[in-house]
């Protein structure tokens, strides 16, 4: 029998498993869970945790609200992937994320879905202090923390997760339920089923200060960073404490293993500075602008972006513009012009915004950033085609689904429909969102005047396709 449940499965037993969602979100009394797998199975493979975490990860998306802002990711992800390549699982895939969320949070779904809450990411004081966190949280992946607790617990984590996906059929009614239960289910409700344990967490620390050290990142980062969090851990609301037990003697351990590497390491970045701002802004739903309207008052060029992106959202276009040029000529991070060519874009200034990202693009080859903002004002403004190449050449350095997202749209707007839907089943295949991909193949496929080479392509991905949607079963 197979270790986890078909989605087909989930939905059969939906009644049971939502009654004993509720008891888990409402109730310390361990709930008795119907059976999800063969609970005699010793051995918990890679491959079912690929499939449990493709479940997992298209649960959050369905449920809760990520972050999707092109810049705020690849920074994440490239902070990331930089961590993960001096660890034990260099050769994993990992996918890392934001969920927008005030709760001080992060986990590490299986097969190496790594979150991270805006909460938490604001809170970090500099990069050293997020990047001590994802670490940690890769350390878990790395000695399979999760993977051996469902292992050790004959299927109870596994139960606890499902109940998280059903939360999927209960979106649809009711969506606040839905997410509560998501978070109830992260937060660790049931301590036994996902928790990780002291042990745990104290391996954890001490793999993740070896690849801070590795990567050339102060781990120094992790010691602040606790410290942080035990001095307002007194009310009990810090939700990461819920789920990684921290102690004094925690924070002392981990004190003691930094003390024979160089702390001369560095502890911030610039980026991390302006992701921090950019990230304050949009995931804030009303304005951070005081009343002082007067740039001078912003004395710091982080503080100016901020402001400036403030500007823009509340549509002071001129003002944001002003204040943009002026930072643009003594910083050269790329991230203030593409605040600019964005400001430019929105007060119909197209063709400087166009020349802005050009003279980006050339600046910063590959940027995806810079690629993702230049292809879409491109789009916009009626030149499809360069868009197409630019992002074409883009998919040879990132093969994400974000690109083939942009990629559908210039198709589109280009008139090559057949084109457009193929790009959009390449979306969702990289989403994991089989069965739609399997539809836009179809439907690509149904165009007309297609060459023999295309309905070849299309048919091999269809079976590509089926294959994990067979596997998923």
């Amino acid at each position: 029998m197979s270790f986890i449940p078909s989605f087909h499965r989930l939905k059969t037993t939906f009644r049971l498993l939502l009654c004993s969602t509720l008891i888990l979100a409402n109730s310390s009394i361990r709930a008795e869970l119907p059976e999800l797998g063969d609970p005699t199975l010793q051995t918990f493979s890679s491959e079912e945790e690929k499939k449990l975490g493709s479940m997992f990860y298209r649960t959050l998306k369905n449920n809760l609200v990520f972050i999707d802002d092109p810049q705020l990711n690849y920074y994440i992800k490239n902070l990331g992937q930089k961590l993960a390549t001096h660890s034990d699982a260099a050769s994993k895939e990992f996918n890392f994320f934001i969920i927008n969320s005030p709760v001080i949070n992060a986990f590490a779904g299986p097969d190496a879905h790594i979150g991270i809450n805006s909460g938490l990411f604001l809170e970090s004081a500099n990069e050293s202090q997020l990047a001590s966190v994802m670490a940690h949280e890769i350390s878990h992946v790395s000695q399979r923390h999760l993977a051996r607790a469902i292992n050790e617990s004959g299927g109870s984590s596994i139960a606890t997760f499902a109940t998280i996906l059903a939360a999927i059929l209960l979106g649809a009614q009711d969506p606040q339920a839905a997410q509560a239960i998501l978070y109830t289910g992260l937060a660790g409700a049931q301590q036994n089923a996902i928790n990780f344990t002291r042990s745990n967490e104290y391996e954890a620390d001490r793999i993740g200060i070896g690849i801070l050290a590795r990567t050339g990142i102060n781990p120094q980062g992790m010691v602040d960073f606790f410290s942080t969090l035990l001095s307002k851990s007194g009310d009990g609301g810090i939700e990461y404490l819920r789920t990684h037990p921290l102690n004094t003697n925690r924070v002392s351990e981990a004190k003691d293993r930094i003390k024979n590497i160089q702390l001369n390491l560095p502890t911030d970045s610039q980026d991390f500075q302006f992701a921090h701002a950019r990230l304050e802004v949009l995931s804030n739903a009303n304005s951070l602008i005081s009343t002082r309207d007067n740039a001078a008052a912003y004395n710091n060029d982080i503080s100016l972006y901020k402001y400036s992106l403030e500007l823009i959202r509340n549509n002071e276009l001129i003002k944001a513009i002003k204040n943009l040029e002026a930072l643009s000529r003594r910083n050269n991070h790329p991230w203030i012009k593409l605040a600019l060519a964005e400001a430019y874009q929105s007060n119909n200034q197209s063709r400087k915004s166009l020349r802005l990202l050009r003279e980006l693009s050339e600046l910063f080859p590959g940027y995806l950033p810079v690629t993702l903002l230049y292809t879409s004002t491109l789009t916009t403004n009626g030149q499809p085609k360069k868009s197409i190449s630019l992002l074409k050449h883009q998919l040879q350095i990132n093969d994400q689904a974000i690109i083939y997202k942009a990629l559908a749209q210039a198709y589109f707007k280009n008139g090559q429909i057949g084109a457009a839907l193929e790009a959009t089943g390449n979306q969702y295949e990289k989403e994991g969102y089989y069965e739609l991909a399997l539809q836009q193949y179809d439907m690509a496929l149904q165009q007309p005047n297609l060459s023999i080479t295309t309905k070849k392509r299309l048919q091999t991905k269809k079976e590509t396709v089926n294959i994990a949607v067979n596997k998923k079963e």
